[in-house]
């Protein structure tokens, strides 16, 4: 029935409105896919997702029994895969990027097949799996095609929702999806509003499914963790669910930077959250969003979290939004249904100008300024390494990324083993001791000791000690944008005197307390 009331309205314009809707997300994604084939960092936390590939390679445990300089507090299965996939391709980096940029797509994909299903509109579907790949190009582009296991594991919830929806609650289905549920838990275990709508959805309808949908789920977590535990180490859920600092003002300003520059979709989505709670067949959706929103904004909080805390929001209301467009010709709306579908569905893409605008702006002029800016980025990046690579011996790295190319090994977590530290786990005195005996050929750090010393006390990444070691026994020697390498200050050593007129020779140059 939606189908014919769909033809009817979009006519023979169905083909053009999803060429169009094309073209917006071509370009919205020109910038992010064309940054994530250049050889620079696009966040600190690339070098840490290849560092842990490598342990992998290596055959390293991730969660050693004795805590390390680079703990690990993320599940283990996105390393697995990625130091797979690397003995095709030869590089962790791009290897993982490369994943992330086909992740996105699929969750495209099931985020219409899910629409599909619970809408019954195959123009809707489309739109909705455009409107996600185009969504998260325009208002976290950051993430794009970034390497960070986060793309991921949306994939594996989203198949888990697609099985619950598609399976009707009959059969396997509800095993089916507690299975890509966990899966996609241990890839990264944040979006857990997709079991909880799943859950909650089941206790409205058959409790007694519901409580074996929770019992399966709650064995399979249980096979994971004792998997992970044999086979990289006994720390696992020690470091997983090791504190971290909380700011609620991170949790009141991640979630507006994400939601303001989209407030339309989230008001249909919001809408339509009304109309698909009395629908049993998309309630899980509207209970996804009203699970999602309270549950990533509390994650917002937590130090070292940024947007991609809302991930589960804005999966949330693009599959709201796709019931809203495969229903609009019957919707509420009064004067509005006049409007033509078409053009509602493209008003929503053009609306991604918004965060757009707010990012880079979405000009051509504004696009051509950010991939210069990329590509002397790329440049500053490759000078930096190339300093680096000069230095004999092991260097110890700030961005983990730069140690990796320029073939420096993975030594220190510049996020983690602060926390560690904090938590008594870790002995500063420890990394002191190797900066004093000048252990390192080479220190790099995002800015100079003196521009983060008068803030240490307040930043939880911060370890006073270990500044102040720096400080003393090794000197700049090499300052860019955002990247500063300290070499060594020279050992100089003084010979006695064999006589008295030697003796008042000067035998040295004394070293400098900078």
């Amino acid at each position: 029935m939606v189908d014919r009331t769909y033809r009817k309205g979009f006519r023979l314009s169905s083909l053009f409105l999803v060429g169009i809707c094309v073209v917006i997300l071509a370009w919205t994604a020109v910038v992010p896919v064309t940054d994530a084939f250049r050889m620079r960092e696009l966040t600190l936390n690339e070098g840490w997702n290849v560092g842990n590939s490598q342990k992998v390679t290596d055959h390293l445990p991730l969660y050693p029994g004795t805590p390390d300089w680079t703990p690990v507090n993320y599940p283990a299965l996105s390393f697995h895969l990625a130091a797979a996939l690397q003995k095709l391709t030869g590089d962790y980096l791009f290897t993982a990027r490369f994943l992330s940029l086909a992740s996105l797509c699929l969750s495209g994909v099931l985020v219409g097949l899910i629409v599909f299903q619970t809408g019954q509109s195959r123009i809707a579907a489309w739109l909705s799996g455009l409107f996600l790949v185009a969504l998260f190009c325009a208002d976290a582009r950051s993430y794009v095609g970034m390497d960070d296991p986060q793309m991921l594991a949306q994939v594996f919830f989203l198949a888990g929702l697609y099985a619950y929806v598609k399976g009707g609650r009959k059969g396997w289905s509800l095993e089916l999806a507690a299975l890509l549920f966990v899966l996609g838990g241990n890839v990264k275990h944040n979006l857990i509003e997709f079991p909880l709508a799943v859950l909650l959805d089941l206790l409205f309808t058959s409790p007694r499914k519901a409580l074996r949908f929770a019992v399966v789920g709650l064995l399979l977590v249980a096979a994971s963790v004792l998997l992970t535990n044999w086979t990289d180490g006994p720390a696992f859920l020690s470091n997983l669910l090791a504190p971290r600092a909380y700011s609620h003002y991170r949790a009141h300003f991640i979630p507006w930077l994400v939601l303001k520059p989209i407030l339309l979709p989230v008001v249909a989505a919001l809408f339509m959250v009304f109309r698909c709670w009395r629908n049993p067949s998309q309630r899980v959706l509207a209970l996804l969003l009203l699970i999602a929103l309270p549950v990533d904004v509390a994650f917002s909080g937590g130090n070292g979290v940024w947007i991609n805390a809302m991930f589960g929001s804005l999966i949330a209301i693009v599959l709201l939004l796709g019931t809203f467009w495969a229903e609009f010709p019957t919707l509420p709306l009064g004067p509005l249904k006049a409007l033509p579908v078409a053009a509602v569905c493209a008003i929503f893409f053009l609306s991604l100008a918004i965060p757009m605008k707010s990012d880079i702006g979405w000009g051509l002029g504004s696009m051509r300024r950010a991939m210069q800016t990329s590509r002397s980025e790329e440049a500053r990046y490759a000078t930096e390494v190339d300093f680096l690579r000069q230095q004999p011996g092991p260097a110890l790295c700030m961005s983990p990324l730069r140690c990796y190319s320029a073939g420096k090994p993975y030594l220190y977590d510049g996020f983690n083993a602060p926390r560690w530290i904090a938590l008594g786990k870790l002995d500063a005195n420890v990394m002191v001791d190797h900066l004093r005996n000048q252990d390192y050929s080479a220190v790099q750090m995002g800015s100079t000791v003196e521009g983060q010393l008068p803030g240490c006390h307040a930043t939880p990444q911060c370890v006073l000690s270990i500044l102040l070691a720096i400080q003393q026994y090794y000197r700049p020697a090499f300052q860019d944008k955002g990247c500063v390498i300290y070499l060594p200050i020279p050992k100089v050593t003084q010979e006695p005197p064999v006589d008295s007129h030697s003796a008042m020779q000067p035998t040295g140059t004394a070293r400098s307390k900078g």
